[in-house]
């Protein structure tokens, strides 16, 4: 297939997303905060804004002071015209930053970075609440737009382990996107090789395991190729280290990848972006459906 344009898979969402917002009977709010005068990020913010926007979306974004954003997640958690929460990261670049991760709600995390939701990812329960199948758990935003554009590439399979004898390699672990990647798509069937700065870890039904392997043994094996390394001096992926038939996708705002894997790669995908931003819409969309619609929100 190529290069793949996450944009034309977005935009199919999209245009979904926008029929349900229509149909319910009262406006979905949703608040985002950004706390920096960093221009890059305030463009984004504002291009977020404006894509929940055309939608149907009802979106306040405030920039505060990063001291004030505890005190505005507080706030906005207790708002019950509030239904969802956006908060624009780095704040602080360290681990306050999981700490104000972690104070939004649950049922207001859009980005369902908190522990509530990557807790149920970890224990592979894809359910909000208990067993009731109609409301399904939510997947932190960027590795859901990878597994939704796999499953677009028709590269991800179906039932219920739809990357079976699947080898992956992902080079990132943050906890926010490269470890829930790795939990997800190894409780879909997949051993996957996970490399960060500390080491290389597999992941066999969610569970990470000590590994000998090196990079060149996990990239001459991997179906699935993940890169999401920001750091410039990152050594980028060739040719000669893949297998052919690979899948290759880059979510990193540098490209990992030599520029021959474009002709290389069996389907290649420059960046994640514009489904990252979509799937924030879907996450909203299934908060109020599991937590306002039918249920009061969690105390």
């Amino acid at each position: 297939m190529g290069i793949i344009d996450p944009v034309k898979i977005s935009e199919k969402y999209r245009n979904e997303l926008k029929k349900r917002v229509a149909d319910f009977e009262i406006p979905l709010k949703v608040k985002g905060f950004i706390a920096t005068d960093d221009k890059p990020s305030l463009s984004y913010a504002n291009a977020t804004k404006k894509a929940f926007e055309e939608i149907g979306f009802q979106y306040e974004l405030k920039k505060v002071p990063r001291l004030s954003l505890e005190s505005g997640i507080l706030l906005a958690n207790a708002e019950k015209d509030t239904h969802g929460i956006f908060i624009y990261f780095p704040v602080f670049g360290n681990e306050e930053d999981k700490y104000l991760r972690n104070l939004v709600a649950p049922e207001k995390d859009i980005e369902a970075g908190s522990f509530f939701w990557t807790r149920k990812l970890s224990k592979n329960d894809r359910y909000a609440f208990g067993n009731v199948q109609e409301k399904k758990a939510l997947i932190p935003c960027t590795p859901l737009a990878i597994i939704k554009i796999l499953a677009d590439m028709k590269s991800y399979g179906n039932g219920r382990k739809p990357l079976n004898d699947k080898t992956v390699t992902i080079f990132n672990r943050s906890e926010v996107i490269g470890r829930p990647l790795a939990v997800l798509m190894s409780n879909d069937g997949a051993n996957v090789f996970s490399f960060d700065e500390h080491g290389p870890l597999l992941f066999k039904g969610g569970i990470p395991e000590e590994t000998e392997y090196k990079r060149a043994d996990a990239l001459k094996l991997s179906d699935i190729v993940v890169t999401g390394v920001p750091n410039k001096k990152f050594k980028k992926i060739s040719i000669k280290e893949l297998k052919k038939n690979v899948t290759c996708i880059n979510f990193s705002t540098n490209q990992n990848f030599d520029k021959d894997v474009e002709d290389f790669a069996l389907d290649f995908v420059p960046r994640v972006g514009p489904m990252t931003v979509t799937m924030c819409m879907r996450n909203a969309i299934r908060l109020y459906e599991n937590f306002f619609d039918y249920h009061a929100p969690a105390s």
